[in-house]
């Protein structure tokens, strides 16, 4: 786990945005560029000399979704942070590895998206501010990737727990679609609450659990392709160029019976 917590303070203070909301901080060292809200917990992170490359495990585990070679990928990210998807999809496509369509960035808050374009190196394929329930209630483009990294804290706020929403998630992914999604465990009920919701729904469910992290990653498929495994990820030469200390980072992956 990265100790950027400790340079979290006035010395390494590039920017500020004060909204009526909360305010972004943008913070830089030597080798990283990372934000916070007033809340001072980290966003995102961005690596300076290789931008492309995903810092953290969670951030690494969004994109797994590569696994599943696809003649082409059209991904929809739900919260945008520091455009850590967008600018791995940016140099695949660019470095011609992988065609990616598109990439929704969905992204409520216009401040988060003017920082990621000035300090993160976003260039959006398509960038639209709305809410995400709003977005996915409204839209009718389809994709065969959709992730997710709004994170809950307890119940009565959790983004994921609506069933409604999930039904609305499988009408908006592709018959070969999968779903990549950051979850904070915050009680054991609340992922049993969850892992029960969308069983029923997807034909492959894993979870991805990280050393030093509490958070997990859980990827559901509508078709079951490339089962998650550590020879899978550790074979895989396109992940390996985003994410190459990636396994370092896993405690386990369980299949969801």
């Amino acid at each position: 786990m990265l100790d950027l917590e400790q340079d979290t303070h006035q010395q390494y203070l590039i920017d500020t945005i004060h909204t009526s909301g909360t305010s972004l901080f943008v913070y830089e060292n030597a080798q990283y560029r990372w934000l916070t809200f007033s809340d001072n917990l980290i966003q995102g992170v961005m690596y300076l000399p290789q931008p492309e490359q995903l810092v953290t495990p969670i951030c690494q585990a969004l994109m797994l979704f590569l696994l599943t070679e696809q003649p082409s990928y059209t991904v929809l990210n739900l919260g945008l942070g520091t455009a850590a998807i967008e600018r791995s999809l940016h140099y695949i496509h660019k470095q011609q590895f992988a065609n990616i369509t598109d990439c929704v960035s969905v992204e409520l808050s216009k401040n988060v998206s003017n920082c990621a374009k000035k300090h993160f190196n976003f260039k959006p394929m398509t960038l639209i501010h709305e809410d995400a329930h709003v977005y996915i209630d409204t839209t009718h483009t389809k994709f065969n990737v959709i992730t997710i990294d709004i994170l809950s804290t307890y119940h009565d706020n959790d983004f994921l727990l609506p069933p409604q929403f999930w039904q609305k998630i499988t009408h908006t992914l592709l018959p070969n679609g999968q779903i990549l999604f950051n979850f904070n465990p915050y009680s054991e009920d609340a992922l049993i609450q969850l892992l029960k919701r969308i069983r029923p729904l997807f034909s492959a469910i894993e979870i991805i659990e990280f050393r030093n992290y509490k958070n997990i990653v859980i990827r559901a498929q509508k078709s079951s392709h490339v089962m998650l495994c550590q020879h899978n990820i550790k074979n895989n030469k396109l992940f390996a160029k985003i994410a190459p200390k990636f396994l370092q980072s896993v405690k386990n992956i369980f299949t969801v019976q």
